[in-house]
């Protein structure tokens, strides 16, 4: 809850006298996601090339691939440094491992869940 601007004022107020007031007081320190340097350095980790190929982008259909292309191109030159660029990759980054974690590998563990299921009643 709020008080005008002050975050979390009755969480604050409730704890008060638990809390150093250098907490109490202090403004919200707002969550940064990782941005490029965590993922384009000296070696960029298999799975972000993964994520970000053609052939993955094409399949999870959430992305022009031809623009993310683009994207990795002005990443890997060096030349993307804006907050736009940062957000962009971390956009398409999270939502292609979201795609695979929670669409693919559903529908493969669902898969071969219900093809067990189908050979045993085969057997039977």
């Amino acid at each position: 809850k709020m008080k005008a601007f002050n975050e979390k004022y009755i969480l604050k107020k409730a704890m008060q006298n638990r809390l150093p007031n250098t907490i109490v007081q202090r403004y919200k320190q707002p969550y940064r996601a990782p941005n490029i340097p965590s993922f384009f350095s000296d070696s960029t980790p298999e799975y972000v090339e993964s994520l970000l190929s053609e052939n993955s982008l094409k399949d999870s259909n959430y992305f022009n691939p031809n623009k993310v292309a683009l994207l990795l191109k002005k990443i890997k030159s060096g030349k993307a440094i804006s907050q736009k660029d940062n957000t962009a990759l971390v956009s398409v980054l999270s939502t292609q491992a979201w795609h695979h974690h929670f669409i693919d590998q559903f529908e493969s563990n669902f898969k071969n869940h219900h093809s067990n299921d189908t050979e045993l009643h085969r057997i039977s």
